[in-house]
C-alpha cells in the first residue's frame, strides 16, 4: 500500500523535472589552429551550436548538467561530477584536428556546447538527444541527433543530416552531395545544387535548388514541393493518394496519370524521383 506521503512525493517529482538536474557548471576553452580545422563534437544528451568565428581559433563553451544519481559504481555527488568535467574538459587537439566529448563516459550528465570555429571547418557533430544549430560554417558537415531538430546554413561539398525524430532545415552554400533523413518531421532545404537524397517517414519535403545531378525525394505521408526555377531535369513523380502539379513546362512520357507522372522539364536532364504515400507533389 502506498502512503499519501509517497504519492505526494511522486507527484512533486513529476511536476518538477528540473529537480533531476542537481548541479551545473561551465567550462570555457580556446584552442589555436592554423586555418580551417577538422572538428568532431559528440554529446550523449545536450544541444550543439556552432557558428563561424575567427580563422585562427576554436572557442568552446560547455554547459555541464549533472543529475542526482550517477551509476551504481560511482558514489560521487552531482557537484563532484560537474567539477571533474569543468576541471578537465573532454577536449583533444592534434594540430588542426579537434575532438570534443569523444571519451566522456559520465552517467546522468548532459553537456550543451556553444562553439565558434573558422570558416571552412570540416564538421562532424552528433547528439544522442538534443537540437543542433550550425551557422555559416562554409564547410562540409556530418550532423546527427537521435531526437532533436537540425538547423544549418552555409554548408558546402558533402553534407549529411540525420535525426531520428525532428525537423531538418538547411541552406547550402556550394554543396555537391546532400543526404537528409528524419524518421518523423519535415525537411526544408535551400540552394541544393548537386546530388540529393531526402527522406522522411512522416512529414513534408520542401526543396529549393538546381538538380545538376540526380535527386531522390521520399515521404511516407506528406507533401513534396520542389522549387527549381529554370532547371533542366527529367521527372518521375508518384503519389499513392494525392495529385501532381507542375507550373514549369512539362513534356509527358507515356499515358497521363494523375498519381504517376514521368516527363521532361525544360527539355530534360538529371533524373528527379519524388514519391509520397499520401500527399501532393508540386513543381514550381
Amino acid at each position: 500500500m502506498v502512503s499519501v506521503f509517497q504519492k505526494s512525493s511522486a507527484v512533486l517529482l513529476l511536476l518538477c523535472p528540473a529537480a533531476l538536474f542537481a548541479a551545473d557548471g561551465t567550462f570555457d576553452k580556446t584552442l589555436h589552429v592554423n586555418g580551417p580545422a577538422t572538428l568532431s563534437i559528440s554529446t550523449g544528451s545536450g544541444s550543439i551550436r556552432v557558428t563561424a568565428g575567427q580563422d585562427s581559433r576554436i572557442h568552446i563553451i560547455g554547459h555541464v548538467h549533472a543529475g542526482k544519481w550517477g551509476s551504481w559504481m560511482d558514489s560521487s555527488s552531482p557537484e563532484q561530477r560537474v567539477q571533474q568535467i569543468v576541471s578537465n574538459p573532454p577536449i583533444e587537439q592534434n594540430g588542426n584536428t579537434v575532438s570534443i566529448g569523444k571519451h566522456l563516459n559520465e552517467h546522468n550528465v548532459s553537456i550543451d556546447y556553444d562553439i565558434t570555429a573558422p570558416k571552412g571547418t570540416d564538421l562532424s557533430a552528433s547528439s544522442g538527444s538534443g537540437d543542433i544549430h550550425i551557422t555559416n560554417l562554409s564547410g562540409p558537415a556530418k550532423i546527427s541527433t537521435g531526437s532533436g531538430s537540425i538547423d544549418a546554413s552555409g554548408l558546402s561539398r558533402q553534407v549529411l543530416l540525420e535525426t531520428g525524430s525532428g525537423e531538418i532545415r538547411a541552406e547550402m552554400l556550394a554543396s555537391d552531395n546532400v543526404k537528409a533523413q528524419t524518421g518523423s518531421g519535415s525537411i526544408r532545404l535551400k540552394n541544393v545544387q548537386g546530388a540529393l537524397f531526402a527522406e522522411t517517414g512522416s512529414g513534408d519535403l520542401e526543396i529549393q535548388g538546381q538538380p545538376t545531378a540526380s535527386w531522390k525525394l521520399e515521404t511516407g505521408s506528406g507533401s513534396i514541393t520542389m522549387i527549381t526555377g529554370d532547371a533542366h531535369f527529367s521527372l518521375d513523380a508518384s503519389s499513392g493518394s494525392g495529385s501532381i502539379h507542375s507550373s514549369q513546362p512539362l513534356t509527358i512520357h507515356g499515358n497521363l496519370n494523375s498519381h504517376h507522372v514521368m516527363g521532361d522539364i525544360h527539355g530534360g536532364g538529371p533524373t528527379v524521383r519524388a514519391e509520397t504515400g499520401s500527399g501532393e507533389i508540386q513543381i514550381r
